[in-house]
């Protein structure tokens, strides 16, 4: 830094800097505020995915847990699983029902396990999709899997 003496009307010393010094400061700061700024943004909108993100993990989670606990003549009554549904990321958020957030779409698909030939009679694969669409436009999915058995946990007695 380059720092100039100078006489004031009083006869001392004053310390002044020069205008490319201000400048350059300045750019350091105003580089230094953005780069913040920016760094703040990115956290928020990353956080706000993962939110998403988690949700859909959420509702496929308990749409899938649901279906694996019921018994085998429900599984395979035509229509007693739904094929589509629709979840919100806040639920309940008040009594109006605004304000609910994004929507997220889903899907159950219920088909024979692929799996050895004996086990196929008492086997199902379900495969549950769901897509949301936040504010940014983007399109996203997330899709969970898992088989259920004739002989599953409904049979348990606790």
């Amino acid at each position: 830094m380059n720092l100039r003496l100078t006489l004031g009307k009083s006869g001392t010393a004053r310390g002044a800097f020069t205008l490319v010094e201000v400048l350059v400061s300045v750019a350091v700061c105003g580089f230094l505020f953005l780069s913040l700024y920016a760094g703040i943004a990115q956290g928020t909108s990353s956080l706000q995915r993962a939110r998403e993100k988690l949700r859909a993990t959420q509702i496929l989670s308990e749409k899938l847990e649901v279906i694996r606990l019921y018994n085998w003549d429900q599984v395979n009554t035509s229509g007693y699983i739904p094929s589509t549904f629709v979840e919100y990321q806040y639920p309940t958020d008040d009594t109006n029902n605004t304000a609910r957030g994004i929507t997220y779409r889903g899907t159950i698909q219920l088909s024979a396990a692929d799996v050895h030939s004996n086990y196929t009679n008492t086997m199902r694969k379900v495969v549950a999709t769901v897509t949301w669409s936040p504010q940014t436009g983007m399109t996203n999915q997330q899709r969970m899997e898992t088989f259920i058995s004739e002989f599953g946990v409904q049979k348990y007695v606790y």
